[in-house]
C-alpha cells in the first residue's frame, strides 16, 4: 500500500507545479489559491460523511499545524508562481528531503552523519547555481520566496509526524483544508475584488484538478505517509518529481530550461541521492 501510494503521490507533485501555473493566468493568484482550497475542503468534508467519520479534538493540533502550514506555503508558492517557471518550483522543492534533515536534526535530536551533510552541501550548490542565473532576471524574489516555502512544508512535516500520530489522515486533512480555506479566503478578500472576477476555462480546469487530487487525495496520502514512515523517507518522493516536471514545463508549457537549471538540477537530485544512500547506511 505504501509503494502504491509513493507513486500516486509522485506523479500528482510533477504534475502539481504545471497546473498551478495554469491556474493563475488570467486569475488572480489569492483568488485561485483561495477557489482551489475552498473547493476541496467541501469536498474533504464530503468524503469524511460518506466515510461516516468526524474530526475529533484530538486531531485539531495536527491540523492546525498542517492548515497553517499549508496556507503560508501555497501563498509564496502561487505568487512566485507569477514570475518562477513551473519546472523551476518543483527543483527548489526537490530541496525538501535536505531541509528535513535540518530540522530532524534540530527538533528530534537526529544525527546527521558526514553523508548527510554532504548532501545538503552538494544541494545548497545546486540551489546557488541556479540562484546566480536569476539574479538579473525578473523571476530573482521568486527563488527565495520557493524556498521559504520548501523550508515551512519541511517544518511542518516533522512536526507532523508526531501530532498526527494516531490520527485518521481524512479527519486530519479534512480539518487542514478547512483552516486553509478560511485563511487564504480571507486573504483573498483583502487582496482582490471577487465581485469582478471571471475564470478561464484552464483555470477552472486547473483549479478543480488542484482540489480534487493536489489536495484531497494527495494531501491525504502524504499525512497517511508521514503517519507510517519517517518524515525523510517521505520527502524523497521529491527526489524524482524534480526531473518529470521539468520535461512537462518544457513539452507542454513551452518553458525555457536553460544550462545552469540543468546543472543546478544535476546537483540537486546528486544531493538527494547521497542523502537516500546515507538513510539506506543508517539500516
Amino acid at each position: 500500500m505504501q509503494k502504491i501510494a509513493y507513486l500516486i503521490l509522485v506523479l500528482l507533485w510533477s504534475t502539481t507545479p504545471l497546473a498551478i501555473n495554469w491556474s493563475v493566468q488570467g486569475v488572480p493568484y489569492s483568488a485561485a489559491l483561495a477557489s482551489r482550497f475552498g473547493l476541496a475542503a467541501a469536498l474533504a468534508l464530503l468524503v469524511l460523511i460518506v466515510c461516516k467519520q468526524k474530526i475529533p479534538a484530538s486531531s485539531w493540533p495536527a491540523s492546525a499545524c498542517a492548515g497553517f502550514a499549508t496556507s503560508l506555503a501555497m501563498f509564496c508558492v502561487y505568487w512566485a508562481s507569477q514570475t518562477v517557471s513551473s519546472g523551476l518550483v518543483a527543483v527548489l522543492f526537490g530541496l525538501i528531503p535536505l531541509a528535513t534533515a535540518g530540522f530532524s536534526w534540530l527538533w528530534l535530536g537526529l544525527k546527521l552523519n558526514r553523508f548527510e551533510m554532504l548532501a545538503i552541501v552538494i544541494g545548497i550548490t545546486g540551489l546557488l547555481i541556479i540562484f546566480a542565473e536569476k539574479l538579473n532576471s525578473a523571476g530573482i524574489l521568486g527563488v527565495p520566496v520557493v524556498l521559504l516555502a520548501v523550508l515551512i512544508q519541511a517544518a511542518a512535516a516533522v512536526k507532523l509526524k508526531k501530532l498526527a500520530a494516531r490520527q485518521s489522515p481524512l479527519a486530519v486533512n479534512a480539518g487542514a483544508l478547512s483552516i486553509a480555506t478560511v485563511v487564504l479566503g480571507m486573504v483573498c478578500v483583502w487582496q482582490t475584488d471577487v465581485t469582478n472576477l471571471t475564470f478561464p476555462v484552464q483555470s477552472l480546469v486547473a483549479i478543480s484538478y488542484l482540489a480534487v487530487f493536489g489536495s484531497v487525495l494527495g494531501f491525504s496520502l502524504y499525512y497517511w505517509l508521514i503517519r507510517e514512515c519517517r518524515p525523510i523517507s517521505v520527502s524523497f518522493i521529491s527526489l524524482i518529481t524534480p526531473a518529470m516536471a521539468l520535461w512537462m514545463g518544457y513539452s507542454l508549457n513551452g518553458e525555457e530550461v536553460s544550462g545552469s537549471l540543468i546543472w543546478g538540477t544535476a546537483c540537486i537530485l546528486l544531493g538527494l541521492v547521497v542523502h537516500l544512500l546515507a538513510q539506506r547506511g543508517r539500516g
